[in-house]
Formats: structure tokens, C-alpha cells, sequence
């Protein structure tokens, strides 16, 4: 099924998509360019918190959805395609035409505008992410998927440190507002070019007869979920996922953060360019975790990423400035890395059944109630209490997570061989 050069195309492929994909979402970063747009049209801590609420929520909740949507092999790479460019990437121009209309409306339609198409641009992604992360474990054999992956997301990252530095030379430059419509215009016609770039990926499922699929039943997916929950090791991996969301929920804030007196007070410009810090340390995570994890298992991912959650919040805490502001978004990319790439491997080889794509679903949506509440709660904290009292409650979840992982999470490809071991 798999032959090198197949391997070797479909590596090149989605590196150039996603290294395009990943130049233009930091073009338009939620947690830097939405989080500091939205306040410069007055938005408070409720409706920055929002932004990680609705970004964790709508890209969780919704899968479910794309079980019945793309549950055809044979044409699981056009629909994906096709989706992604009627459906997700026309809010990246709908979001920068009410940039450019905004003297036509008040700042407060103006910023619920753009929370709403973000809302859709989100909703739109969610419906096809566990679809997507079934086709990438469909297109990559096992043992090299996590090497496979880092590549690829390293080019994305890659890319997204250029998006960075363009975003915030962009906003620099050109005065007032229309700076992010361009941005948000830009960012549209690299994700078109991006999705095109997937044509080229040669799937084998496309030489199938697709009178020979079968779709997955309500019965059969509740089944699905019931074999995945009942699982220790996929519990305890949960649990540790749910404590590291509940202490990284607050990244949108960070940029607010060092935009403050307390942190720096630093500019719209520069918390951008900063933000490319970020993606470059996602780039060299990615690389790294991948190759880690198909040696060792991607579970040392999760380990790493949980530590480095700690050491942000620590540095957050105890200092301020440009410097230490690079400092916190390059580990903040680590973060991303790993609770992205490693965590993506985890949930893929802890599936104790044949129904991968309901496996990937139930984990998500166990995951998306914390997701969802803790960055808008964190918001109303912060309104009340201050953003330091909630990056202190977040340091403490980021302890109990990488406590969590080092003593209950177990490396699944070692439970397999045990299990093969003691039922032979």
C-alpha cells in the first residue's frame, strides 16, 4: 500500500501545504493580531478570554459532525479540499472587509463582527480536524508518521515565523486598522494556494470501489466510545490533557499581558513580531518531538510539553519586557508543539479498536468541556481578580499535569506489547 516514492511525494506535498497554512495563521493569530485587533476596538477581558473558548470549542465539538460529512475513503481528499475552500477560508475575507468597512459601524459591531467570523472560521476547521487527522494517519504508516508530522509542521511553523515578522512589519507600517485587513486578505490567498497544494498527495483509497464502504452507525460509534473510555491508559492520558488545558488557557491574555504597564508595555507591533518566536519554537519542537517519538514513544512529547507550560508561567510571573517576552512565546511554541504533534500521536495509537476516527472524536469532545469553559472563565477572573491571580491558578493545573503524566500516563506502544505479552 505504502511504496517509498509514494511516501517520499506525499512528505514533499504536505509539507508545502502546510508550510503555506502555517504562514497564513500567523498572519491573522488568534492569541496575537485578533487578541490586540479586538482591543483596539474596545473588546475587555470577557471577550479576549472568548477567543480560546470559541477557538478550543468550535474546532472540538463539531467533529462529530465530519464522521457522517467525509465518512467516504474513495473521495475523502476533494471533499477535505473543496471544504476547506468554500467553507473555512471565505471568513479570512469576510473578516477583512469588516476591517475595511468599519467606519460604516460602530467599534462594537465591529469587534463581535470579527469574533463571529472567527466563530465560523473555527466552526468550519472543526468539522474536519478529527477527519483530517484520520487522513494524515491513513497517508503515514506508523513508525514514521511522528518524524513524517514534525516535518511537516516544522515547515509549517517555519513558515509561520515569517507570517509573524510580515504581520507585525505590516502593522508598523501601515497606519490605523487596515494594516490587519490586509493581513487577513493575504492570509486568504496563501490558504488557497495551500489546499491546492493537497491535489497532488496521491491517497490509495482512491483506487477503491466505493460500493465496498461501509459507513459507521450510531450503534457502532457509541460502541466505539464506550471501548475507548473504558481504557485506563486512555483515561489517565485524558486526565492529563484536561489538567494542561486547564493551565494554558490563557494565551490570548499573555499578548495583553506585555501590551500592559506590568508587562512591559509593550506595542501592537512588537507583540506580533514577538509571536513569531512562537511558531519558530513550535518549528524546532516539532522536528524534534517527531523523531523523539517515533523513537522513544510520543508520550516524552506530552512530558515535555507539560514542563514547559511550568516554565512559561513561571517566567510570566516573575518578569516583563521585549526579552522576556520572545522568551515566553518561543516556549509557548513548544506547547503548541507538543500538545499538537505529541498529543496527536497519543490519542491516534491509544485507540483500543478498529473505529480510529470515533476514537479521535470521543477523546476530543471529552476534552472540549474544559476547553471551552476555562478561557472564558479565566476571562471573568480576570475581570474581577487580575490576569496575575489567573496565571498563578494556571501554574498550579501545569504542576498537577506534568505530576499526572509521569506517574499515570503510560507510553501506549508498551501496553501493547505487555498486553500481546500476557495474551498471547
Amino acid at each position: 500500500m505504502f511504496t517509498r516514492q509514494t511516501i517520499s511525494k506525499n512528505a514533499l506535498v504536505f509539507i508545502a501545504g502546510e508550510g503555506l497554512w502555517g504562514f497564513n495563521a500567523a498572519l491573522v493569530a488568534s492569541s496575537t493580531v485578533l487578541a490586540v485587533l479586538l482591543k483596539e476596538f474596545g473588546a475587555g477581558n470577557r471577550m479576549i478570554g472568548s477567543i480560546g473558548a470559541l477557538e478550543s470549542g468550535l474546532t472540538i465539538i463539531p467533529q462529530i459532525f465530519g464522521m457522517y460529512l467525509f465518512h467516504s475513503m474513495k473521495h475523502r481528499k476533494r471533499n477535505l479540499i473543496f471544504w476547506h475552500l468554500f467553507a473555512v477560508i471565505p471568513f479570512l475575507f469576510i473578516s477583512g472587509a469588516i476591517i475595511c468597512l468599519e467606519n460604516h459601524y460602530s467599534p462594537v459591531a465591529a469587534r463581535w463582527g470579527l469574533l463571529l467570523s472567527f466563530a465560523c472560521f473555527m466552526c468550519s476547521i472543526g468539522i474536519i480536524l478529527g477527519v483530517w487527522m484520520d487522513w494524515i494517519a491513513h497517508i503515514f504508516e506508523t513508525k514514521t508518521r511522528g518524524t513524517l508530522m514534525g516535518m511537516t509542521f516544522f515547515a509549517a511553523s517555519l513558515m509561520g515565523s515569517i507570517g509573524g515578522l510580515v504581520a507585525g512589519t505590516i502593522i508598523s507600517r501601515v497606519e490605523g486598522h487596515f494594516a490587519y485587513a490586509i493581513l487577513y486578505f493575504i492570509a486568504g490567498f496563501s490558504a488557497t494556494v495551500s489546499l491546492l497544494t493537497f491535489f497532488l498527495v496521491k491517497d490509495p483509497a482512491e483506487n477503491m470501489d466505493a460500493s465496498a464502504q461501509n459507513g459507521i452507525s450510531i450503534v457502532d460509534i457509541l460502541a466505539s466510545f464506550r471501548k475507548s473510555l473504558l481504557d485506563s491508559n486512555f483515561k489517565s492520558f485524558l486526565v492529563c490533557r484536561i489538567l494542561a488545558s486547564l493551565g494554558f488557557c490563557i494565551i490570548p491574555f499573555i499578548a495583553i499581558y506585555f501590551k500592559s504597564p506590568d508587562g512591559g508595555g509593550l506595542s501592537n507591533s512588537a507583540i506580533v513580531s514577538c509571536g513569531a518566536a512562537m511558531t519558530f519554537g513550535a518549528a524546532l519542537s516539532n522536528l524534534t518531538l517527531g523523531r523523539i517519538g517515533d523513537m522513544r514513544g510520543h508520550r516524552v512529547g506530552i512530558i515535555v510539553g507539560t514542563l514547559m507550560q511550568v516554565v512559561t508561567l513561571s517566567i510570566i510571573l516573575i518578569a516583563s519586557g521585549l526579552t522576556f517576552c520572545i522568551i515566553t512565546y518561543f516556549c509557548i511554541g513548544i506547547c503548541i508543539s507538543s500538545s499538537f504533534l505529541s498529543h496527536t500521536n497519543m490519542l491516534l495509537e491509544t485507540c483500543p479498536h478498529d473505529h480510529r476516527l470515533a476514537h479521535i472524536t470521543v477523546g476530543n469532545l471529552v476534552l472540549s468541556v474544559p476547553l471551552v469553559l476555562s478561557p472564558f472563565l479565566a476571562g471573568v477572573a480576570a475581570e474581577h481578580f487580575g490576569i496575575r491571580p489567573v496565571f498563578m491558578t494556571c501554574l498550579v493545573f501545569s504542576i498537577l499535569a506534568f505530576i499526572w503524566c509521569l506517574l499515570k500516563v503510560k507510553e501506549p506502544r508498551y501496553v501493547k506489547i505487555s498486553d500481546l505479552k500476557l495474551h498471547p
